[in-house]
């Protein structure tokens, strides 16, 4: 017993189109860029906690009231996952409770110089990673405002790889 011809041609129009598939080639796919922690935990503070001191020695509305603390940092960045790929490392600050945080540092020139402010990531470095680990001391310069610093607060630092 044979099938409708209308079954059966349309059989044969998907088995053409499934050939035809099958015989282009194959487009690249494309890969979506991704973000990726970097393992720090190599890293060394040198004094885990930093005390800050009034930028003004009489600080007041009219002046500044932030206040300064500084800390040298021992960066150990595990590249390996990522070595002899294009990369765009980002150094990040989370979101503290309430006023926001900045931070700024000196690099020994293996990394860029920058700032960053809770909540937000700055570019350390961009280019190839040509060995498995990073390693650079920098010079950090934490401040905020100090009219409503009560207690010690943490600061949670981060490093991320943007893959293209």
């Amino acid at each position: 017993m044979t099938g409708s011809p209308r079954i059966g041609a349309r059989r044969r129009v998907l088995a053409a189109l499934a050939t035809a598939a099958l015989l282009l080639p194959a487009a690249p796919a494309a890969r979506a860029a991704s973000t990726v922690r970097v393992d720090d935990s190599g890293t060394i503070v040198n004094q885990p906690v930093v005390p800050m001191r009034w930028r003004k020695p009489a600080p007041s509305r009219a002046q500044d009231n932030n206040v300064d603390g500084a800390v040298r940092v021992a960066l150990r960045l595990n590249m390996a996952p990522f070595l002899n790929q294009q990369v765009r490392l980002f150094m990040g600050l989370a979101p503290v409770t309430g006023d926001p945080v900045s931070a700024s540092w000196r690099t020994q020139g293996r990394l860029l110089p920058g700032t960053v402010r809770s909540g937000g990531r700055t570019l350390i470095f961009n280019g190839v990673a040509s060995s498995a680990r990073i390693e650079e001391t920098i010079d950090m310069t934490l401040s905020t405002d100090g009219r409503n610093m009560a207690d010690i607060q943490t600061l949670q630092f981060f490093f991320e790889v943007d893959l293209p």
